[in-house]
C-alpha cells in the first residue's frame, strides 16, 4: 500500500510540473504572438478596429491555457499518451488558426 502512494505523489508531481511548463510555455508563444501581431500591423494605412485585436489578445492564448491544464489532467488519470499529445497539438493548432484568422480579418484594413 506504501509503494501505491509514493507512486501517486510522484505522479502528482510530475503533473503539476508538466502544467507549470506548459502554461511557461503557452505564455511564452503567446508573447511571440503579440511581438508579430506589433510587426504585422506597421503595414497598414489605417488603424484596425479595436475588436480585430481582441481577437489574438483574448482568442489566441485561451486554447493554449486549455491544452496546458487538460494534460496533466489526463496524466493523473493515466490516459493513454495518444490523447495527451493530441490535446497539446489541437491546442496549438487552434491557436494558429486563430491567428490566420486574425490575418485574414486583418488583410481587409491593410
Amino acid at each position: 500500500m506504501e509503494i501505491k502512494i509514493s507512486n501517486d505523489r510522484k505522479r502528482l508531481f510530475i503533473a503539476v510540473s508538466i502544467g507549470v511548463v506548459l502554461l511557461i510555455l503557452s505564455a511564452g508563444i503567446s508573447s511571440l504572438a503579440y511581438f508579430m501581431v506589433s510587426i504585422l500591423v506597421f503595414g497598414c494605412v489605417k488603424s484596425p478596429p479595436d475588436w480585430v485585436y481582441l481577437i489574438i489578445f483574448i482568442g489566441f492564448p485561451v486554447p493554449l491555457i486549455i491544452s496546458s491544464i487538460v494534460v496533466p489532467y489526463l496524466y493523473i488519470k493515466r490516459q493513454r499518451t495518444f490523447w495527451i499529445i493530441l490535446t497539446i497539438m489541437s491546442g496549438v493548432f487552434i491557436s494558429c488558426m486563430i491567428f490566420l484568422i486574425w490575418f485574414l480579418i486583418l488583410t481587409r484594413y491593410c
